[in-house]
Order: C-alpha cells, then sequence, then structure tokens
C-alpha cells in the first residue's frame, strides 16, 4: 500500500489507529506531505495528534448518517478488516461492503485495503479470511480497474480500487 503513498496525491489512512502506517512511511524515509488519518476511535486520534502535532487527524464514524468522509485522491486502508470477532461472516461481508462503497465514492483516485486470504494451511474463527472471486465480484460493482497482491509473503491480500486504467 505505501506505493500509493509514494505517488503524487494526496491520501487517507482509514483506520489509521495509533499512527503506524505514518510511522513506517516516515522510518523508510517515504515523503508523504499528503498524508491524513482518519479512525473512529477518539483514544486512537488523540494518541495520533499527540505524535504527530502536524498531521490532521479526524475522528469520525464514517457510517454515521450525517458523516462526510474527507476526500483526498487515495484512502488506504490497511487491517480495518482483519478481524470479525464473533461477527457472522455475511453481516461483516455486507458491513465491509458498505464501508467501502462510501469510501470509494470519496476517493478522486482509487483506495487499498487488505483481507485475509481464504487460501492459507489455517483459518481463524475471529478472522475474516474472504475468497478472491467474492471480493472481486463486489469489486466490479465499483470499478473495472482493480488489481489484486497477494505476493508480498503474508497470508493476506491486498485489493487496489482505481476510478480509471492505471497505464
Amino acid at each position: 500500500m505505501a506505493e500509493l503513498a509514494r505517488d503524487d496525491g494526496d491520501f487517507l489512512d482509514f483506520g489509521c489507529g495509533a499512527g503506524h502506517f505514518l510511522d513506517y512511511l516516515q522510518q523508510t524515509r517515504t515523503p508523504c506531505p499528503g498524508y491524513r488519518g482518519l479512525d473512529i476511535s477518539p483514544i486512537f486520534v488523540d494518541l495520533c495528534r499527540s505524535k504527530y502535532p502536524g498531521v490532521v487527524f479526524d475522528c469520525m464514524d464514517v457510517m454515521a448518517p450525517d458523516a462526510v468522509i474527507p476526500s483526498e485522491d487515495y484512502v488506504i486502508m490497511n487491517g480495518v478488516f482483519t478481524e470479525k470477532r464473533e461477527v457472522p461472516h455475511e453481516v461483516f461481508f455486507d458491513a465491509m461492503t458498505a464501508v467501502l462503497t462510501k469510501v470509494f465514492a470519496a476517493a478522486k483516485r482509487g483506495m487499498a485495503f487488505n483481507l485475509m486470504s481464504k487460501y492459507v494451511d489455517w483459518e481463524r474463527d475471529d478472522l475474516f479470511h474472504v475468497p478472491y472471486d467474492n471480493i472481486i465480484r463486489f469489486v466490479m460493482s465499483l470499478s473495472r480497474h482493480h488489481l489484486i497482491r497477494a505476493d508480498y509473503g503474508l497470508r493476506e491480500y491486498t485489493v487496489y480500487v482505481y476510478k480509471s486504467p492505471q497505464l
């Protein structure tokens, strides 16, 4: 996902948590002048604001009726959909697609999110494992410009969804 931060656009770190992605970008000396964080947790947002006083961090429930997601070039969602806990798979899938639909509408150029792979030698009931076919069926309702990457050594994959072709 860091390659989107290296692009010339601004991006929203959706579900920024404690700011670990921004930590990573700074440790790898990746320029990120257009970084903005967003999380539902006031505790995480306050922590991030204290760690990075010059950076904008928003606290909101994006599914609230009056919520307006900041419109940035890219939205990056790292680990947002990893744990479903005791929520039934179908309910979590529907909630995820509702969030992704709203987020993609706010993104100017595209979004990236990761999911636990279904193609592993183990699964946990509290994690959200999704087959490629299921996510692509949904992603095609947003855009035909997409990419799945599972080449980075973890038991997950990242889905990139763009508003226009990437040449």
